[in-house]
């Protein structure tokens, strides 16, 4: 707390017990004498659909709250605003609802996401130019050479589901045997060698992104982004995306969703399981961080590009999802379009957006302080997402964070330029909920002072425990792992009956 103060001024530090134990206070009301015009008190997170299954996007928020939340507060017709639109939930519930939504973020992942989801795709093309690429791929010297082995039970050959190393040493082998069916692990003792495919590779240095420590670059081997892969890996992967990237159809677009989805499953960064889980084919990066491993699991990304289109959350059920789930909709990036569309994606800076449209309701999710450093993290498929299209730029020196390169005092005067600027889009009697989630007090002062430098009005506030933990468990000390607190905010200038 003192440091905090010290950084961002005395004043706000005399009624910072009293907004924090105004929020956290929450948690411990009976469910039943909240105020529930935010939500029912007893509406609980419900399983997603598939097409929200699709891409790994750290802290997804339960999309039947977040429905209620809009039809709650809004009519037909209405417009919804997400300044921080991450996995663009926002977006899709609002087209759900016939809301017109208003997102905007600097990550491109929203505006692909959106963009993917737009389009109209033939199913069947798409399976068939994804089994071209993976057969051509099987077929490769370097395929043959370090992603297939004889198996030690039925003595056929069958493809090599993933590698365990040691440093840059592979020292066992995992596969489900296409033959016999029998799931093995075998001690390795071969060589990597293979001849380069000598495609594009990204080229990027981490040495910028405040969330990469020096012994991060020296576990993995260098400072280049591309030294989060295997070198074997990484040719494959170039491989897959060369064939990508070289299509003239609308299907490219759906196999560039299965290749996002692999990219963060094949990097070093896949951690071992315990032998005791008896997952021997399995992995996951599931902390939201870079992480250094000495031990992990190379995963063949042949096979994950498999999985990413045609398993339980693959690309094909995705879009079946997504057919069924949501209507057709148009969108653009030009609020100029905004009568002429269902919806509006702003890849851009919302401290820069203030004016071109009229919410009833702002619901968002906004940065926690340092939790989670989204921008930074992203580029595991950004690096490759910008070189697929030039309309997917990022521009991480605009992020709102708190890191090593911007403190708290930045941080609280951009949430403020944010939140100031909702309240003058709003309508008079329009709402603003925001979630927010931390165990750090610094997160919630640099919160509150946000919005009082912004002028907005705290109306309502709720605890809402949801089905899953989130990445890390963080927050782990309150129980917020699993939980969000739900925050209505009002405009200033407007007479707030019940404020709190």
């Amino acid at each position: 707390m003192k440091k905090f103060t010290q950084r961002v001024g005395a004043e706000m530090s005399q009624k910072a017990n009293v907004f924090i134990d105004k929020i956290k206070k929450t948690k411990t009301e009976s469910r039943l004498t909240r105020i529930n015009s935010i939500l029912p008190h007893d509406m609980e997170e419900a399983t997603r659909p598939t097409l929200y299954r699709g891409l790994k996007y750290w802290g997804k928020k339960p999309h039947n709250i977040w429905r209620e939340i809009i039809v709650r507060n809004t009519n037909i017709n209405d417009t919804v605003y997400d300044p921080f639109a991450g996995s663009a939930l926002t977006f899709f519930e609002s087209i759900k609802t016939g809301r017109k939504p208003v997102v905007a973020d600097i990550n491109p992942i929203t505006l692909f996401l959106v963009d993917t989801y737009s389009k109209q795709f033939n199913l069947n093309k798409v399976a068939n130019l994804a089994k071209y690429i993976v057969d051509k791929l099987k077929d490769s010297p370097l395929y043959k050479q370090n992603f297939r082995t004889v198996c030690s039970r039925c003595a056929k050959e069958t493809d090599i589901y993933n590698y365990r190393v040691e440093g840059t040493t592979p020292f066992a082998l995992s596969y489900k045997c296409e033959h016999c069916g029998r799931t093995t692990t075998d001690k390795y003792e071969g060589n990597i060698s293979f001849e380069s495919f000598n495609l594009w590779k990204p080229n990027y240095d981490m040495k910028v992104l405040s969330s990469i420590s020096p012994s991060f670059i020296k576990t993995v081997g260098g400072k280049n982004i591309a030294n989060l892969w295997t070198a074997r890996n990484l040719e494959i992967l170039s491989f897959i995306f060369d064939e990508i990237n070289n299509l003239n159809v609308v299907e490219k677009d759906a196999l560039m969703f299965a290749f996002m989805q692999i990219l963060h499953l094949t990097t070093k960064m896949c951690a071992l399981r315990s032998e005791k889980t008896n997952r021997p084919l399995s992995t996951s990066w599931g902390r939201p961080a870079y992480l250094g491993l000495k031990s992990f699991m190379e995963q063949n990304p042949a096979i994950q590009f498999e999985r990413a289109i045609f398993g339980n959350s693959g690309v094909i059920k995705c879009l079946k999802s997504r057919n069924t789930y949501l209507p057709k909709y148009t969108y653009s990036t030009d609020l100029k379009d905004i009568d002429k569309v269902d919806g509006i994606v702003l890849l851009q800076d919302s401290k820069e957006i203030t004016s071109g449209f009229k919410p009833q309701l702002v619901l968002t999710d906004p940065p926690y302080g340092s939790i989670i450093q989204y921008g930074e993290l992203s580029q595991v498929w950004n690096v490759w997402l910008e070189r697929y299209s030039d309309k997917y730029k990022t521009s991480l020196n605009k992020e709102i964070i708190v890191n090593k390169n911007k403190d708290y005092s930045q941080y609280i005067s951009d949430m403020t330029s944010v939140l100031s600027n909702c309240q003058l889009l709003l309508y008079p009697d329009g709402t603003m909920i925001l979630t927010f989630n931390s165990n750090d007090d610094n997160d919630w002062l640099a919160l509150e002072a946000a919005i009082n430098k912004s002028k907005m009005v705290l109306k309502e506030k709720l605890h809402q425990k949801n089905k899953r933990s989130s990445e890390a468990n963080i927050c782990d000390k309150l129980g917020l792992g699993i939980t969000d607190f739900y925050l209505s905010l009002g405009r200033s200038d407007v007479q707030m009956e019940g404020a709190v």
